[in-house]
């Protein structure tokens, strides 16, 4: 039984079909491979641009939820400050702030020190949302907050400032973030601030997201994330604790990026997988909102069109090997067909013609040409067979006549022996007359030279007849052989 490589190497139409299909997979990947990198480029743009609209998105909701805060402060700012003559209507005024901005989860209302002396040298009310009710408390006379940060620097630069976020407290149990503006009587008399919940602002811009694991979050001009999906990295400090994790040398250029007020993007990896961060500036605030997109769901579909496409490929060539064997095996049947007549041919078979064919290529006028061949051949073949018969009863006749002309030739030889045997006695007889003859001519009379002219007459006649008879032979064996 051959082997693989010896029939591939003997048949024609695999080893054509091998050919086609090894030069058009070739082509195929080349064309597959350029199309999936224009496509994977297609891909990263399109997500650069879905990420850069999902960060504009973002911006919106997040600058809507923050200017509903601000227009409420302003408009609480204005009412405290017609009544601050009655300090006892602030409470009131904290618990309507809620009432009528469900997004604020707290208000708080701070005056200076010893601003109402009827009230002890510090003076605070503050109401938040604790469930489905709204809580006040004034309860914070002994509370030193005109040390905090979130008071002294708005009565130190007279200007409102968004506060740094606070983690779970006594009073609220999710992150905050707290708008501060300062209150004018006589100068500044205090600070009006209110909390609005990170969570709800997170899971404001995380419906947003551009791709089912991305998430967003926004950092301060110090590096520290206000927003971010996970409440433990609203810690001071978190940022660089999240550099330190990355498996990329990028990570300090990106914090620094973000810090700048900077618009861009890069790669980061981080616990073996690559993120795509897309940052930009979020107003003139100093903050910067960024978008974090795992890489396997920005190349989900490129990398669902790959599967698809090494698929196609494989049941492309798989359909084109087939294709080609059957195209080729039937467009090389002819030739098929003349291997065989060539075989036979070979083996002496001269009467099988090959059969006719209307194909007007190359393959059909071979076949017309060995067809004719074949053809001559034969013909050829009979007229030699013709001659060959011809030639094998002209040898039968000659042999017969060379039969005869043997016999005759023996015979003729016979007779010859027999005929110079007979003629042998006479002339040795009319040799030996004439030599007495000679010898005694003068001596011998008359009648003796009268008998021996007699006996060598006789003699002479006998050798005469035998002379005939072997001249007529001769004759009669001379025109035996010409006519056959």
């Amino acid at each position: 039984m051959p082997s693989l490589k010896s029939y591939i190497q003997n048949t024609l139409s695999v080893h054509l079909t091998l050919w086609v299909v090894a030069i058009a997979t070739l082509l195929f990947v080349a064309v597959m491979w350029i199309m999936l990198w224009f496509a994977r480029q297609a891909v990263e743009g399109e997500a650069k641009e879905k990420a850069r609209a999902a960060l504009g998105t973002a911006t919106l909701v997040i600058d809507n939820e923050l200017t509903k805060v601000k227009t409420a402060v302003r408009n609480m700012q204005w009412m405290i400050e017609q009544r601050l003559d009655d300090p006892d209507a602030m409470m009131g005024l904290s618990r309507q702030m809620l009432e009528t901005n469900p997004s604020i989860d707290g208000c708080n209302i701070a005056f200076c020190p010893d601003y109402y002396p009827q009230k002890g040298r510090n003076f605070m009310v503050f109401s938040h949302r604790e469930k489905n009710r709204i809580v006040g408390n004034d309860n914070y006379a002994d509370t030193n907050y005109d040390e905090q940060s979130w008071f002294a620097n708005v009565v130190r630069t007279d200007s409102a400032q968004w506060a740094d976020p606070m983690e779970v407290s006594q009073y609220v149990d999710h992150s905050i973030i707290s708008y501060t503006v300062p209150l004018h009587g006589d100068g500044i008399v205090g600070v009006l601030s209110v909390d609005l919940s990170l969570d709800s602002l997170s899971n404001t811009i995380q419906a947003n997201r551009p791709f089912p694991s991305a998430y967003c979050s926004m950092l301060d001009q110090n590096g520290s994330f206000i927003i971010h999906r996970n409440a433990a990295m609203l810690a001071p400090g978190s940022l660089k604790e999240q550099i330190s994790k990355s498996q990329s040398d990028n990570g300090q250029q990106l914090a620094e990026a973000m810090m700048r007020g900077e618009s861009g993007s890069m790669v980061m990896r981080f616990f073996d997988m690559d993120f795509y961060v897309f940052y930009c500036p979020f107003k003139d605030t100093g903050w910067s909102l960024n978008i974090v997109c795992p890489e396997r769901d920005i190349f989900a579909s490129y990398h669902q069109l790959w599967k698809l496409a090494i698929e196609i490929t494989l049941v492309g060539i798989l359909a084109l090997i087939l294709f080609c064997l059957v195209l080729i095996r039937w467009q090389l049947n002819p030739l098929l067909k003349l291997s065989s007549s060539t075989k036979k041919l070979a083996k002496g078979n001269f009467d099988h013609l090959l059969e006719k064919t209307n194909r007007a290529d190359e393959i059909g006028n071979m076949q017309r040409v060995f067809r004719e061949m074949q053809q001559s051949l034969s013909d050829h073949l009979a007229k030699i067979a013709r001659q060959r018969s011809s030639l094998e009863e002209q040898g039968e006749a000659l042999h017969v006549a060379y039969e005869h002309t043997k016999e005759a030739e023996n015979a003729k030889r016979t007779f010859m022996h027999s005929a110079t045997d007979k003629l042998t006695p006479p002339v040795a007889v009319i040799s030996d007359v004439v030599g007495r003859i000679h010898q005694e001519h003068d001596h011998l009379s008359h009648d003796e030279i009268v008998k021996m002219t007699n006996t060598m007459s006789a003699q002479s006649k006998t050798v005469t007849v035998l002379l005939d008879r072997m001249i007529k032979v001769a004759t009669e064996s001379e025109s035996i052989t010409p006519s056959a």
